[in-house]
This record gives C-alpha cells, sequence and structure tokens, in this order.
C-alpha cells in the first residue's frame, strides 16, 4: 500500500490495537480511505515515524520505504517471521516471511550454515540472526533494519531497536500482583480477540492455556471454540480439556492423530515449518480447525516468560545433554572453531558458578532463542500453510512487562514453577477443576507427540542406506538416526528443490526414487 506522501507499505500480520490508534491518527485530522489494520499502520508511519512503533500491539513483520531508504521491522518477539539477504554483490536486498520466497532468486546461493547447522545438532534451533542459510540472516524480535544506498552502488545496513520493555514498579503485596497480572492477561485475550467471528482456543489441559479459555469466556464471547489435540487418544489431558470445556460452555473439538498418519505429513511439515524438525500435529490439524474459525488462541510464551520448565529450576540435565552433544562433534576434530563459537559461548553461560547469574542466562536463552525460533515457527509455519492465524496473548507487551518485573521467587517457588501464574489460575479457573489443571504435570502442545517421535526413529532405522561408500558430509550433526532423516529431507527439498514440495513424493522413498536428487543437493551443502 502506498500512502499520501509516497511512502509505501509490505506488512504481513495483525494489529490488535488499530481501532484506537485509528481514532487517536482521526484526532490529528488524518483521513482513512479504508477500514484495515495495514493502512493504519502506513497512515502511523507517515505521521509518527519510527516513533510510533511504540504504540503496536500485535504481531507483524513488515518493510516501508520513501524512495531513499528501506526500514524492516519485526514485533517485539519475532512472532512472524522475518528474512533477508544481499545478493550481487551487496548491490540488492531481497526479503520475505518465507524462506521459499528468497530461494526463488537465482542470486542467492543455496549453501548451509555450517555454524547454524552445529547450533541446531546442540540446540534444534539456531543463535541470535543466523539461518540454516548463510546467505540469509533474520531481523531479530524487536528489531529493525534500515537500508541505504551508498554512492557506488552498494547498500548499507544499519541495525536498531524497538518496543524494550517497560520498567514496572509492582505492588507490595503479593494478591496485588495477582491482580495486575490478571488485569493485564484479561486486557490481553479480549484485545487479540476483537473480531465478529467464532473465537478459537487451543485447549491442552494445562494451566496456560486453561488460563486463557477461563478469561475468554468470563468476557462473554458468545461462541468460543476449543481444540485439543494429540496423537495418543489415552492422554489424561484431552480427558481434562472436555472437563473443562464442559464447564466454560465451549464447543469442543479434539483431534487424535495415529503416529503414521503424523509421519507421511514429514515433508510437508518441513517446508511449512523450513527448518528441518519432526512432524507436528498443528500442521496436520490446521486444516480442520480452519472449518470452523479463522484465528485462535494458543497458550504459548507462559513458560518462557514466567519460568515454566523443569530446566528453570535443574538446569543441570539438560545442560549436561547439550555438553555432550556438543564435546561429541568436537572430538570428531572437523568442527573449526568459530562452528562452535556461539554455542560455547551459551553453554558457558548457562554453566557458570553462580546460581543467580545461571538461572538468568538460562531463562534469556529460552526467551530469546528456543521460544522464537522452535516454538513460534511451529505455530506460524504449521498454521499459516492452511490459512489459520495464531494469536499468542502471552506475548502482549503489558504482560512481558509483569513478568519481567516479578523477583525469581515470583517465577519459581520452591519446586513449583511459573509460581504467581498458577494463584491466578486459581482465581479465575472453576473451583471444580482449579487445583487439578494448576497442581498437576501436562504434556508439552503442540508436539505431545511421544508416540510419533518413536515411530520416527524405528522408521529411519528401517531406511536409512546401509550400503554407503562415502561419508556423509553432514552426519557429524546428527546424533540419532531420525536427526539424519530429518536434515537429509531439509537438503533435499530446500537445497535441491527450493522448499518445492513434489505432488508425489514419499520420504520413504528418499533413499531409493530419490537418492541421485538427494545425492546431487548434498554436493551444494
Amino acid at each position: 500500500m502506498t500512502g499520501r506522501t509516497g511512502l509505501t507499505l509490505v506488512y504481513n500480520g495483525e494489529l490488535y490495537n488499530h481501532a484506537t490508534l485509528r481514532r487517536s491518527l482521526e484526532q490529528e485530522g488524518v483521513a482513512f480511505q479504508t477500514r484495515s489494520d495495514t493502512e493504519v499502520l502506513l497512515r502511523a508511519l507517515e505521521q509518527r515515524g519510527l516513533a510510533c512503533l511504540e504504540e503496536l500491539e500485535g504481531m507483524f513483520a513488515f518493510a516501508f520505504s520513501d524512495g531513499a531508504r528501506l526500514t524492516l521491522v519485526r514485533d517485539a518477539f519475532g512472532i512472524k517471521p522475518l528474512y533477508y539477504a544481499l545478493v550481487d554483490g551487496g548491490r540488492r536486498l531481497v526479503f520475505a516471511s518465507e524462506l521459499k520466497a528468497l530461494l526463488v532468486d537465482p542470486a542467492l546461493p543455496r549453501e548451509l550454515d555450517r555454524t547454524s547447522l552445529f547450533e541446531w545438532a546442540t540446540f534444534r534451533f539456531t543463535l541470535g540472526e543466523r539461518t540454516l542459510f548463510k546467505a540469509v540472516r533474520q531481523v531479530p524480535p524487536g528489531g529493525t533494519l534500515e537500508v541505504s544506498r551508498e554512492p557506488d552502488g552498494t547498500l548499507t545496513l544499519r541495525a536498531g531497536r524497538h518496543s524494550p520493555p517497560r520498567p514496572l514498579p509492582l505492588p507490595e503485596r503479593e494478591e496485588d500482583r495477582i491482580k495486575l497480572l490478571r488485569e493485564r492477561l484479561t486486557e490481553s485475550v479480549r484485545g487479540q480477540w476483537v473480531a465478529d467471528h467464532p473465537v478459537g482456543i487451543f485447549l491442552s489441559g494445562g494451566v496456560d492455556s486453561s488460563l486463557l479459555a477461563a478469561l475468554l469466556a468470563q468476557g462473554g464471547s458468545r461462541e468460543i471454540h476449543t481444540f485439543s489435540l494429540a496423537d495418543d487418544p489415552t492422554l489424561p489431558d484431552l480427558a481434562v480439556s472436555r472437563r473443562l470445556s464442559e464447564a466454560l460452555g465451549t464447543h469442543h473439538h479434539e483431534y487424535s492423530f495415529e503416529p503414521d498418519t503424523l509421519l507421511e505429513s514429514l515433508p510437508r511439515s518441513i517446508c511449512s515449518l523450513e527448518a528441518p524438525g519432526e512432524p507436528t500435529i498443528v500442521e496436520s490439524a490446521a486444516p480442520l480447525i480452519r472449518n470452523h474459525v479463522k484465528a485462535v488462541l494458543c497458550g504459548d510464551g507462559a513458560d518462557e516468560l514466567f519460568a515454566g520448565y523443569v530446566i528453570h529450576s535443574l538446569p543441570g540435565p539438560w545442560l549436561k545433554s547439550c555438553m555432550e552433544g556438543y564435546n561429541r562433534m568436537i572430538r570428531t576434530g572437523e568442527i573449526p572453531q568459530d562452528e562452535c563459537a556461539a554455542a560455547k559461548a551459551s553453554l558457558h553461560a548457562m554453566a557458570v558458578p553462580d546460581p543467580a547469574a545461571a538461572r538468568e542466562a538460562v531463562y534469556r536463552f529460552f526467551l530469546e532463542g528456543q521460544l522464537t525460533d522452535a516454538h513460534l515457527r511451529v505455530w506460524d509455519g504449521g498454521s499459516m500453510a492452511s490459512g489459520l492465524e495464531v494469536r499468542v496473548p502471552y506475548l502482549d507487551r503489558s504482560v512481558r512487562d509483569v513478568a519481567f518485573a516479578l523477583p525469581w521467587e515470583q517465577r519459581i517457588r520452591g519446586r513449583v514453577r511459573k509460581a504467581l501464574l498458577r494463584e491466578v489460575a486459581r482465581k479465575v479457573l472453576p473451583a471444580s477443576l482449579a487445583a487439578v489443571i494448576v497442581d498437576r504435570p501436562k504434556l508439552a502442545a503442540p508436539s505431545a507427540v511421544r508416540r510419533t517421535a518413536e515411530a520416527l526413529d524405528r522408521a529411519a532405522r528401517e531406511i536409512l542406506p546401509s550400503d554407503e561408500r562415502e561419508p556423509h558430509p553432514l552426519q557429524r550433526y546428527c546424533a540419532t538416526p531420525a536427526q539424519r532423516i530429518l536434515l537429509d529431507l531439509f537438503v533435499y527439498l530446500f537445497i535441491g528443490r527450493g522448499g518445492d514440495l513434489p505432488e508425489d513424493f514419499r520420504w520413504r522413498e528418499l533413499y531409493t526414487t530419490h537418492r541421485r536428487e538427494l545425492t546431487e543437493a548434498l554436493t551444494r551443502v
């Protein structure tokens, strides 16, 4: 969309407070021609420049240009992806919300980044702005990138930040802090559901999504659809979700997929996620959910913000596992030091003797790394492939500010993780279910697919070739047969085909029918 001043905007996302921002701009004399949030963002940029970024509540990736310079912007948590690359000797910049779109450009080399591969092998996601492609970077969460042209025709990139955490003085009494967090969550949930169509929410049976559903129901939403997903119909989480749905009066939908069904969707899942990841339930369920709602809320982000993982209280076993994988790859003698420097620095920061410094490093690592590049990637990639929009109320900046202000003992109290958030849930959930939901462990959504992971491991051992004459060029990054399958599929689909999935492709034939194409793609890594 191009404005009256010549400013051009390319936009992907959703502004939850666009109506409020529109009214504010109208009071300044700004006239609108449409009802879209795209025009609201364009007029705000024309009127207020980059200062308007502090006013935006939503998930977004966008670029705008006044003809002299181009600016890329990504939301505070990186809910929406934003990739870019310099090509043609630094004289041209390409950008997109999908890697596949960039790979269409013949000038972009499809070369894997070995440092990123090392990080993927260690953590299952990449660190910082790197991607699995050497030439491609991502604008970081809360980041801006200003692009201008030098007299010699080359482009200069200048990175910036927006929407930093806002200092928040907390009330002294815990009861008042519980009230404050409840108010912020209520505002976020209702603010993210301003549409007139039916409401959807992923309901896992755990405290995070259950609290959101209860807040939504208390707000008087007229038609709430809840969706529970699993690869095992006997999981106790499903029974708890049914009970809560009945208590709240929602239209409940339960989708259970057999492992073989999920495994068959593996190539499609890798293409959607644009990463060598396991099949996810959300990718398979999204087309079914889209029949009922256009957008759905999820509880992601609560564990990262309020310290909900076992790792937050007992990081030792996880760190030990990461260090073992790290050392295994180092011992091969084939890993250059520059490949492992960032992973080494992250591991060492989380293993320092000072307990307070170590727990803060763990907290930041999962909030700034895993949340964006593992979890949010699953939700956005897996759902948008079917035109389903996933919204994340816990990642509202006002909720973030409360979480950041909490002392550690209100995140973890003894063995109780997410301590203050659980107290909010006790007050909001139906009395008959509050203790059941708040005090019980649950499986992780959207990856509650233990049986599928086991089936993938068995299948990988069966189909991996036993007659390889040459060492696999990426074997050192694969600790298990399943990881080898995932990485080979990624190479075949993205290095070999630019993310284009053949209609007749069967991944179990990767080392037979498609072996020649895979071998050719591997020569290019």
